[in-house]
């Protein structure tokens, strides 16, 4: 399939930009095209490129093309806009809810654009809507330091150790190739512009592997259970360990190799786009996906594994590296025959530990992953989408593991120790769990919303909130609750950086990065009917209840009317989740 490589002599990776993905030719400026070349201005403006050079007729022929694209709801979207970055072409105004792409000839002509403004180094900052059926890809990260990252051809190359594991792996659990699989290799290694320290970020494609979220997530899984027991044992994976975590403590196997593009995230960044920062930076980094190369796994008998580069960054063009390391697949893709992972014993993979599958969870205090519509209670029955979804509500524990052990076998009985070393207590009669990592003092809460909440009201005296990681990649430390008996249960539904007693007419901070959502501050709302909450998190309403919303996940990426948000009543203070059909906007000016 890469009869246009160059085999025999490899080249060294890929510089970002270079002159082999430039774009046409700047002609001579003609009279009367003024507003062309404001277009040039503009795009050296708003990119922060001082020294662009680009013909502003090819700049208004992708311009036209991606304005004509432009779809009016994200949920017909085939592509989407980062972080809705008002980029160059929109001349001002506000990003589209995404593209809508229908055609094989407006994709290829967009695969073109694509690689003419990456030559110029003026990446878009697309990403591509998952389909059911999809590539396999695995995107690798790992944090370093402000001064250091972990070199990307530790990771990723023929005489990569990790490279040879997930290959072999990959061999196993797909039998049917023809002797050889080809994988396309990208890297975004840089610096985290909302962390401040560098990041390394590659990602591997498998043109010839159909596969779904689940496959692709207990995939993962596997993965992360064989690196785990690699470095346990002497060796150059245990080494390979050793020097991510003294880059970053939370370089752990199951936070490099992620599963949020599987589970939580339904558009996943295009090849040679450029990532953006979130609010309130909102910038693109310059470090977009630049192509490494094409790397080929021959299998030979007697579990022989050759690795070998099939081609390099500069050998092909950059709308071909596009197509080679997209994931949509059409509506009628077959899944590509595999040979499903086992755990040691020919146990079946267990559903994963550390997601919630296939479901994409909206908020961590009782959405029903988007339906927020609900019948009147004397007329409804419990609404089975929301018992069949999985909810996800992560925490961290005070103290030593072994506390929280004991704490927890008062309630649960003993653990399951995994054999990444989480240990789980399953909730008894169903599959609700909660899940410890003694590692970094990570706690999950994993099930159906009904049966979380139980859960998180055990966990909830000795855990407090989840936060991210410090300018150093590393897990911040978390301020101890002052509350007797330790942080109520019913706050663990709140978005983080919520405080109950703040003013109720000043604007939440918030963080886009925790999948929250922007908070949207003043936004006033009227309740039109009244709303019973069924559980912790959740906000009762009566008829013209005045309600401010400060977390709207689903605002900005088009969510509909029926979606979950978090407010406060402004009468009473109380706050919590509630559907947002049942509420008007209100503007206090005209009451």
């Amino acid at each position: 399939g890469f009869g246009r490589c160059l085999h025999g002599t490899f080249a060294q990776p890929l510089l970002w930009p270079t002159a082999r993905f430039r774009g046409p030719s700047s002609p001579a400026m003609a009279p009367g095209d003024d507003q062309q070349k404001d277009l040039v201005l503009f795009a050296r403006e708003v990119r922060n490129q001082e020294h662009l050079q680009a013909d502003p007729a090819v700049l208004e022929e992708i311009k036209t093309f991606l304005l004509s694209k432009e779809c009016d709801s994200a949920r017909s979207a085939t592509h989407t806009v980062l972080e809705n970055y008002p980029d160059w072409w929109t001349r001002g105004r506000r990003a589209p809810p995404g593209l809508e792409i229908e055609s094989q000839e407006d994709l290829e002509q967009l695969y073109r654009h694509a690689g003419t403004l990456f030559g110029l180094g003026i990446p878009l900052t697309f990403a591509e809507r998952r389909t059911t059926a999809f590539r396999l890809f695995q995107d690798i990260e790992a944090w370093g330091t402000r001064d250091e990252a972990m070199p990307s051809e530790e990771l990723v190359g023929p005489d990569a150790e990790l490279t040879r594991l997930l290959g072999a792996m990959i061999g196993e659990v797909f039998p049917g190739h023809p002797g050889f699989l080809d994988a396309a290799v990208y890297d975004a290694t840089g610096l985290s512009q909302t962390r401040g320290v560098k990041k390394t970020s590659l990602r591997l494609v498998w043109p010839g592997l159909v596969v779904d979220a689940d496959r692709a997530a207990r995939l993962r899984d596997l993965l992360v259970h064989r690196l785990t027991n690699a470095a346990a044992e002497d060796g150059a994976i245990k080494g390979l360990e050793g020097r991510l975590k003294a880059l970053s403590p939370a370089n752990a196997w199951y936070s490099v190799f992620g599963d949020a593009a599987y589970a939580g995230r339904s558009a996943v960044r295009m090849p040679l786009s450029d990532r953006v920062s979130p609010l309130p930076l909102r910038a693109p980094e310059r470090r977009p996906l630049v192509p490494v190369g094409v790397l080929r796994f021959s299998f030979g008998g007697e579990g022989k594994l050759k690795v070998e580069w099939l081609c390099r960054g500069p050998e092909l063009e950059g709308q071909e590296w596009i197509k080679i390391g997209c994931l949509r697949q059409s509506a009628d893709a077959q899944l590509t025959e595999w040979s499903v992972p086992n755990w040691p014993g020919n146990q079946p993979i267990p559903p994963s530990s550390t997601r919630t599958g296939r479901v994409k969870v909206r908020t961590a205090g009782g959405s029903d992953g988007g339906g927020g519509l609900r019948l009147k209670a004397n007329t409804r029955a419990a609404p089975p989408e929301r018992a069949g979804q999985l909810l996800t509500v992560e925490r961290r524990f005070n103290g030593a593991a072994d506390q929280f052990c004991d704490k927890m076998e008062q309630h649960l009985g003993k653990a399951v120790v995994e054999p990444d070393g989480a240990h789980v207590w399953k909730q008894p009669g169903g599959e609700a769990r909660i899940i410890m990592y003694p590692e970094d003092k990570r706690v999950k809460v994993v099930g159906r919303p009904n049966q979380v909440r139980s859960l998180v009201v055990i966990v909830a005296p000795y855990t407090e909130a989840k936060l991210g990681l410090d300018a150093d990649g590393n897990q911040q430390d978390f301020q101890q609750d002052h509350q007797q008996g330790g942080r109520l249960p019913s706050a663990a539904f709140a978005p983080q950086g919520v405080d109950d007693s703040s003013d109720p007419h000043a604007a939440e901070p918030g963080d886009s990065s925790s999948g929250l959502g922007t908070p949207t501050g003043q936004q006033f709302r009227r309740a039109t009917q009244d709303f019973q909450s069924e559980g912790q998190g959740e906000l009762s309403l009566k008829q013209d209840d005045v309600i401010y919303i400060t977390h709207d996940p689903e605002g900005d990426q088009g969510g509909g009317a029926d979606r979950w948000v978090y407010g406060k009543i402004e009468k009473t203070g109380a706050c919590g989740w509630f559907p947002m059909s049942h509420s008007v906007p209100w503007d206090e000016t005209t009451q």
